[in-house]
């Protein structure tokens, strides 16, 4: 099976949050069925470098794909070749951003909605969603902060 993990960057997550992610992280990568790990190799780390971490110190196959600029146009693409490739992508938020935070807030994720569980903006929702509306699993793992 071919996962993908998405989710927010390293600067979202607290010490607590990031061994949680780690833990979840490992879970779904140590699953027996999982033959490769995709993810997107963001620039801001977090998610997409940690998963690929974990799958090759368990020597679990993994394909990165890189955005050729930082921008939009060139995140979707990257994206949408993450939901096409998975046959399930993982999103892993968090609940609430820490207090020294320095980037963008919103007040819910607007890629999930006002009415979903409550958690940051991630563009990994965003590709969870593509999966999903590909016919493709599609789960999201909300972290706690604190």
């Amino acid at each position: 099976m071919i996962v993908g993990i998405v989710g927010s960057e390293e600067a979202k997550f607290t010490e607590l949050g990031a061994s949680e992610a780690r833990r979840i992280l490992r879970s779904i990568i140590d699953d027996p069925s999982v033959t490769e790990v995709v993810s997107g190799k963001c620039h801001l780390g977090g998610i997409d470098i940690w998963a690929i971490d974990i799958a090759k110190n368990l020597g679990i196959a993994t394909t990165e794909f890189v955005p050729e600029r930082l921008s939009w146009e060139f995140f979707k693409k990257r994206n949408l070749l993450i939901a096409e490739r998975s046959d399930i992508v993982y999103c892993i938020t968090v609940n609430e951003l820490p207090p020294d935070f320095k980037g963008m807030r919103f007040d819910y994720c607007y890629h999930c909605g006002k009415d979903s569980l409550p958690h940051v903006k991630s563009g990994g929702c965003w590709t969870l969603k593509q999966a999903i509306l590909r016919g493709k699993h599609g789960t999201l793992r909300i972290v706690r902060n604190f």
